[in-house]
């Protein structure tokens, strides 16, 4: 498997593509709906793993990214990849729905402003 490093424009773009997933998926969808569709569930707790894939390697590639990009919690992100991932059968489903509601729509956001200004910068 290649490890070659993506720049911080396509990670950040990864991000944003799997935020996006997440929208659509719960697009029109109530809790309840969440709770009880399993396969909702997979697609949902699969994106937010490569979300936090992918801000994990956008730290190992731009350790300042943190400081660059304040308004993202990268740490954050890739931990709940991790409970996530590792978590099996212990995942707290309303959990991951408050995340959604409330963490998803502004980060969605932060990761559009960054984006926006690495081209910025890339074209100056």
């Amino acid at each position: 498997m290649s490890r070659h490093p993506l720049r911080e424009r396509e990670y950040l773009a990864h991000m944003l593509d799997a935020v996006g997933q997440i929208q659509q998926y719960v697009r029109h969808k109530t809790a309840e709906d969440f709770l009880s569709d399993r396969l909702l569930q997979d697609g949902v707790v699969r994106n937010f793993e490569v979300l936090g894939e992918a801000s994990r390697n956008l730290l190992d590639s731009v350790p300042d990214a943190s400081k660059k990009f304040p308004g993202i919690p990268f740490a954050a992100i890739y931990g709940m990849r991790n409970q996530l991932s590792h978590g099996y059968f212990a995942i707290d489903l309303d959990v991951v729905w408050k995340v959604i509601e409330r963490d998803i729509p502004s980060l969605r956001k932060e990761l559009e402003t960054a984006i926006t200004a690495l081209g910025e910068t890339q074209e100056e």
